[in-house]
């Protein structure tokens, strides 16, 4: 027993003398310095928050080492924390200390640069927006943007409640409209000015573009009025009719082709009606914008009465 008891008492020295020699070499060992940039970890970030400003992404860390820990250090090793677990909405001010940076064994935090970090948070808010469409180009010579629509018209963003509120509008891609001379549809992504914005759901829409031919005016002056639906006289007899729509199509019309009229139908005595127009078939595009006068007298045929 007593041997075995020396025998241990020599490990203990032996081991007592090792970690005194070590501890020599390590506090006679030289050491060394160096800056890396940390990047910023927010921690247990609440769902309903979200950062504003400009935050500070990465801080500048000062270590201390031994010159071969230092010389395999890399940027991938180190790391500065901040635990949000408690935080609310407004402005917090994190004081960051060695223990806030994630370092290699034997790596010591000599200073942080900034060492104090000052965070805006703000609620979440979610809206949504319409989509406004960019086009880009004209179209084809005598051609028209007639139309523009995106499916779906409105998406749903989110972001910082200030930011958000600011928001009239998403805007989407530009659609190449130049020389075209039919409906342009394209998928395009959208987009927000404010990085701090994201969309909720597909980035993605439909735009629907629709060109025609450039619209014009066409006036016939001097048509005769027709009296439907009784025996009445009109003044003036004459009507002046502007019709608008493709230029195209407008150069095709002739005077025989538009029939001004009014119904005299509900009149039993003189009075005033408005007039109308019937157009002829296949005068497509082709709508009427004005009649010169809009209304008329009528008065009663002498000798004539309305039949029963």
């Amino acid at each position: 027993m007593r041997l075995g008891g020396l025998d241990n008492l020599s490990l203990k020295l032996a081991s007592l003398g090792l970690a005194v020699l070590l501890w020599f070499v390590i506090a006679g060992e030289k050491t060394s310095e160096m800056g890396l940039s940390a990047p910023v970890e927010l921690q247990n970030f609440p769902k309903d928050l979200e950062l504003t400003g400009d935050p500070v992404n990465t801080v500048e860390v000062r270590l201390r080492a031994s010159p071969g820990i230092i010389q395999r250090l890399t940027p991938g090793d180190v790391s500065a924390h901040i635990d949000l677990a408690d935080a609310h909405e407004g402005e917090r001010i994190v004081h960051l200390t060695a223990d806030s940076v994630r370092v290699p064994f034997g790596v010591t935090v000599v200073k942080i640069s900034p060492a104090i970090i000052t965070l805006n948070l703000e609620r979440t808010l979610q809206k949504s927006v319409p989509v406004r469409p960019r086009l880009l180009g004209r179209p084809a010579a005598g051609y028209e943007v007639a139309e523009v629509g995106a499916e779906p018209a409105e998406v749903r963003i989110a972001g910082p409640k200030s930011r958000v509120q600011e928001v009239e509008s998403a805007f989407t891609e530009p659609v190449v409209v130049d020389g075209a001379e039919t409906t342009v549809m394209e998928h395009v992504n959208i987009g927000l000015e404010d990085p701090l914005l994201r969309i909720q759901g597909s980035p993605r829409v439909r735009v629907s573009v629709r060109i025609r031919q450039v619209e014009q005016t066409r006036t016939f002056d001097g048509l005769p009025l027709e009296v439907r639906g009784g025996s009445f006289t009109a003044r003036p007899p004459r009507v002046t009719v502007v019709l608008g729509g493709p230029a195209s199509v407008l150069a095709q019309v002739e005077g025989g082709s538009v029939h001004p009229y009014v119904d005299a139908g509900l009149l039993d005595e003189a009075g005033t009606a408005q007039v109308a127009v019937e157009l002829a078939s296949g005068l497509t595009g082709v709508e009427v914008k004005e009649t010169q006068p809009a209304e008329v007298a009528l008065r009663p045929v002498r000798g004539s009465r309305k039949k029963s």
